[in-house]
Order: structure tokens, then sequence, then C-alpha cells
């Protein structure tokens, strides 16, 4: 039921923009999470959105977030949607910076659906596996653009490679994900652990806007997985773009 998954994808993340905002405005609590990022009482209440719609609509499909527990039953699940509630928490936090909801629906693994949604500034991204990928509707595309957000370690490389590194982005993953599908950046290079809410709704807009994504070895992307993490992040507008940098990471 590809088209009525969309219809509630896109549904549900824009009851989650609609409440984020009216949640921002009327003021929230926040608090520190023991890996010392932000939690807001606004990840809570979109996380509970998300989660219950979708209990609802597809009981049977597993579920993974941020902002939930995570439980093995998931596994045994060939549908699993995977949701980040607030993506930037930080930029929430402080009223200007950018953030964004994301979900994707994975079957077998692979992300099939996927949104990521910017409410304050009425973007909303959409990607259907061999079907594109949309902004507001309108078809977009990667464009093989030199600057590439990275990791510091990779600047001075980047820059011997004719790229132009940004490094200390304020954009969080998903949105850089979503920027390069927009055409507006060319590539992004994150190191370390990457979970996979972070990650499965950007992955596929890029690639259905004609990018490539892969864990910082060149590998793909799997989801579902006992560890619901990726080992870094490589992203890139096309595949000769994405093999110049894949070629950085390797022998910076």
């Amino acid at each position: 039921m590809p088209d009525a998954d969309l219809s509630l994808l896109l549904d549900c993340l824009r009851e989650a923009g609609a409440l984020a905002l009216e949640m921002q405005k009327a003021g929230f609590g926040h608090r520190t999470k023991k890996d010392g990022t932000f939690v807001t009482d606004v990840d809570q209440a979109v996380d509970d959105l998300l989660r219950t719609r979708i209990a609802v609509a597809r009981p049977d499909d597993g579920w993974l977030s941020e902002e939930s527990p995570d439980t093995p039953q998931r596994l045994g699940k060939a549908r699993l949607w995977i949701a980040d509630p607030i993506d930037g928490t930080r930029g929430f936090l402080q009223g200007s910076g950018p953030w964004g909801i994301g979900m994707a629906l994975a079957v077998e693994g692979a992300a099939q659906l996927s949104a990521v949604f910017q409410p304050a500034d009425g973007l909303l991204f959409h990607a259907v596996k061999g079907g594109g990928a949309f902004l507001n509707g309108a078809r977009i595309f990667a464009t093989p653009r030199p600057n590439v957000i990275t990791a510091r370690r990779y600047r001075t490389a980047l820059s011997g490679a004719n790229l132009a590194p940004e490094i200390d982005s304020p954009i969080p993953l998903l949105l850089r994900l979503a920027s390069i599908a927009h055409g507006h950046h060319g590539g992004a290079v994150s190191i370390g652990e990457k979970n996979d809410w972070d990650i499965a709704a950007g992955h596929l807009l890029v690639t259905e806007a004609g990018g490539v994504v892969t864990n910082l070895s060149g590998g793909g992307m799997i989801y579902n997985r006992p560890q619901p993490w990726q080992p870094g992040l490589l992203a890139a507008a096309t595949p000769e773009l994405h093999a110049a940098i894949l070629n950085v990471v390797r022998t910076a």
C-alpha cells in the first residue's frame, strides 16, 4: 500500500510539525541526557504523536525512534518506521537554529519512503524508492557542488581535492542530507557512529535525487539491525563526487 503509506507519512509529519511549532511558541521544558545532548518536552511529544499514529494505522509494523526505548521486537518485523522527532534540538532550543522532523519506512532493511519536514520554513521533503525526491511536491535533483560539510580532520585534504569544506556546520544531519538532495550542498562527511534515525529519512532523499549515500568505508547501509547505527556517513550529489570524497577519506 505505497500510496496509503506515503499519505500516512506526510500527514504524520504535518501534524508533528504543527505540534512542535505550537509548543515552541507556548514554551517548554528541557533536560540533558546521559550522553550530554539535550532533549525537550517537544521531542517527547512529537515522538508520542508519531508513534501513536503509526501504531494505530500500522499495528503490525516495527518502530525505532531516538526518543522511544528500543526493543528487540522490531527485529522480527519486515517493515520498520524510523523517526527522529526533532533533529537539531539545540537549534530548536535557541529558536533560531535549523531543525526538522524526519521519518522513514524501511522494508527488509532498505528505506522505501521517507520525509523530512522543516516546519519553521514550510519545507516538506519526501522521497519514494524508485519514484524520485520532492520538495513541497516538486521534483528535486542533487547538484555536484564543491561545498562539502565535513569533519575537521578532512578539511585540508578536501581543499587539496578542489573541494570547499565546511566545518562546524550548525545544520543537523538529516537537514544536511536534504540540502544535498535539494542541490544546495555537494556532499557531507560525518565520522563516528551515526544513529539510524539521524540518517534513514535523508538517505532516501539523496539517492532518489541522484546522489549516493554510504558509510565511511563506502559500504551500503542496512536498517533494522540489532545495533541501530551506521559506521559513519558519506553522502554526495553524484557517484563521481562520492568517489572523489571517498578517496580523500581513505587516504587522509
